[in-house]
């Protein structure tokens, strides 16, 4: 925890990080004492995995008809419903190709998740979709991952 501690100073220290990050940052590793995760944070499930397709209907239509999944039709991406965990189907190039995997996250604190990774150098980068649930951090080999709360059902911006 001193390393933690250290990281957010010196990020402050370099104005890379706000006071009120600092505070917030802080605040978690407080809170955070009790449950101690490496990160003021803990992930605790794969929410969902985001995938690029040619066909949108085409490949809703596989998942529904061979699956026997419910599909959830939004604007931009459809949503193959596993009960309560869901495969994103985003219309994009090249197509098969895993987009992002959403890493859910209890007690999801967005500022305090952001401070979080800030003070470890990380860049956080909003949704582009703009749905509030989370943001985007990558991995080291570059891999697009999306923090977001565990409650996100996936159920957010239907078309219609």
């Amino acid at each position: 925890m001193n390393d933690v501690i250290a990281n957010l100073l010196k990020s402050y220290d370099d104005r890379k990080l706000s006071r009120r990050a600092l505070a917030q940052g802080l605040a978690v590793l407080a809170a955070g004492a009790q449950t101690a995760s490496a990160a003021g944070f803990q992930g605790n499930a794969i929410n969902h995995v985001s995938l690029q397709v040619s066909d949108l209907n085409k490949s809703s239509d596989f998942y529904r008809k061979v699956l026997g999944v419910t599909v959830n039709v939004r604007d931009g991406s459809n949503q193959a419903m596993f009960g309560k965990d869901f495969l994103v189907l985003r219309k994009g190039s090249p197509a098969g190709k895993i987009d992002h995997i959403a890493i859910g996250i209890n007690n999801f604190d967005k500022n305090a998740v952001t401070a979080d990774l800030k003070s470890r150098g990380m860049t956080p980068k909003e949704d582009t979709g703009g749905s509030g649930v989370g943001f985007h951090i990558l991995d080291p080999d570059g891999f697009p991952l999306q923090l977001v709360t565990s409650a996100n059902t996936g159920q957010g911006k239907k078309k219609g």
